[in-house]
């Protein structure tokens, strides 16, 4: 099992992209209702802002970095085998003989 450590790789998951926005938006969602009432019996703005921006520092921390807990389902890719080519080697020179990007938006100028 991995641990809950920073891992050099950049590999988040899907699911790992899914549960950072979602523990995103429920600390942000608590901060903010906590602030509000800390707010609003203090009678202090400020108070309010301080806590919500705790809460805001606390859910970069938590979620931005790429934690190990963000990778728990990595995706397997298919193997490049014979009968489908990749990129560098097939489709590429392909785009380069025809002149690129730019070679099919003058086409597409010119049936026009």
């Amino acid at each position: 099992p991995r641990g809950v450590g920073f891992t050099t790789r950049r590999t988040m998951d899907f699911k790992g992209q899914k549960l950072a926005e979602r523990m995103y938006q429920v600390i942000l969602v608590i901060a903010g209702i906590i602030a509000f009432l800390a707010g609003y019996l203090s009678g202090s703005f400020d108070t309010m802002s301080y806590i919500f921006t705790c809460g805001v520092i606390v859910a970069v921390i938590l979620c931005v970095p790429d934690w190990n807990y963000f990778n728990q389902h990595p995706v397997k890719w298919l193997p490049i085998d014979e009968d489908h080519p990749d990129w560098e080697t097939k489709y590429k020179p392909q785009m380069e003989a025809k002149g690129g990007a730019k070679g099919r938006k003058q086409e597409s100028k010119k049936k026009r």
